[in-house]
């Protein structure tokens, strides 16, 4: 296997390497933490051009795509001038103390962070109300797997998001512990280059909706009322397809259009189906339906993504439907899910997620908005 595809796939490397030493030290941050050491920076198209030292101390001219690069830090140039293709003893070479990094990108990307936030409230002697004293946890999970290769028109995004929350009320044996946030969702763009640059794509949209623990009536863990389950692992389930175009400026906005999506929503479990809590439509036999297909017309789709240098990362996600034959005013839906994530020391983060959803029909003005604060730890590799 050549150097290209076992060192350096995505630089592009020219002809005529010089023996001469750096005028500059410019950094270029890429994806998954990495560095390159490099002169002579210069942006052209959607590439970053550049000189990279060699490993054994040869400048060579190198390219790499912008979508892979998080930020750019220039350096001032040193005062003294190099001419090329003028032999440079180790004494004389301004070569900077770095060594000139020369990663592998992957074409597979993993990313993983789990959060976690405790929290209590305790009040005593009120005089306006009854005293609390309530203990709360909420943890997250965030999950990645991402797929591009350099000269494929084939990409893919898949991400897993996962909050659970729990709170008690007092620290006696009847304070039962209930589950007030127990959300599962899976987003999948699956997308095909149209012509140069892949700014155009053909995309399909995937989005699931569930939960994964059992809880009962009063959103208890267990059975303390004997009225049964109120909700389990997809009971209820919420699945909606999106086939459609995606356009991509540059590596952080990708806007997606669908000129028909649908949804797949049903019940698992047959004992929460015949209570009725989630589907009110009966069948032929009078029982509640365990399975609906619901036409949601046209979608749009805004994801962003973006690194600042290290220490802030952003994951937003927005979309509207709404169907055809209605005044989208009047039956048009929004759904939105954000990620804030600032870094505190390495790989800890403070995490601030997010998610409104509206039926623009009856709360246009008063979204349904939920906020969870916590600290995480973060990886990509």
């Amino acid at each position: 296997m050549n150097f290209m595809k076992t060192v350096l796939p995505f630089f592009v490397l020219a002809s005529g390497m010089v023996s001469n030493a750096f005028a500059q030290t410019d950094t270029l941050f890429i994806k998954a933490n990495q560095q390159i050491i490099c002169d002579h920076l210069k942006e052209n198209g959607d590439q970053y051009n550049f000189n990279y030292l060699t490993a054994d101390n040869q400048i060579a001219k190198g390219s790499i795509f912008k979508w892979l690069v998080d930020s750019v830090r220039y350096a001032k140039p040193l005062t003294r001038s190099i001419k090329k293709k003028t032999k440079v003893t180790p004494k004389e070479a301004p070569v900077a103390q770095d060594s000139i990094s020369t990663p592998k990108v992957k074409n597979w990307q993993y990313t993983v962070t789990f959060g976690i936030n405790l929290g209590n409230v305790l009040e005593f002697n009120n005089p306006s109300g009854t005293d609390r004293k309530n203990f709360t946890l909420n943890t997250s999970l965030d999950l990645g797997l991402n797929y591009r290769k350099e000269g494929s028109k084939f990409a893919m995004t898949n991400e897993l998001h996962y909050i659970l929350g729990f709170q008690k009320e007092g620290l006696t044996k009847n304070g039962h512990i209930q589950s007030y946030q127990d959300n599962l969702i899976t987003l999948h763009d699956f997308s095909k280059g149209i012509g140069a640059g892949n700014k155009m794509n053909f995309n399909l949209i995937l989005k699931t909706t569930s939960s994964l623990f059992t809880v009962y009536d009063g959103n208890y863990l267990r059975d303390y009322n004997n009225l049964g389950r109120t909700k389990s692992f997809a009971s209820p389930y919420d699945i909606i397809v999106s086939p459609g175009l995606k356009y991509q400026p540059n590596q952080y906005l990708r806007i997606s259009v669908s000129p028909y999506s649908f949804q797949l929503y049903g019940i698992r479990n047959s004992g929460i189906a015949d209570k009725g809590l989630y589907i009110t439509e009966q069948d032929a036999n009078g029982k509640y339906k365990r399975f609906l297909f619901n036409r949601l017309g046209a979608e749009a789709n805004f994801w962003f993504d973006k690194k600042v240098k290290q220490w802030l990362d952003m994951q937003y996600r927005l979309s509207f439907s709404s169907d055809y034959f209605g005044n989208f005013g009047k039956n048009g839906l929004m759904d939105g899910f954000f990620i804030t994530k600032i870094k505190i020391i390495k790989d800890i983060y403070l995490t601030h997620r997010a998610t409104i959803k509206s039926n623009l029909a009856i709360n246009f003005l008063h979204p349904y908005y939920n906020q969870v604060i916590l600290i995480s730890y973060s990886k990509t590799f």
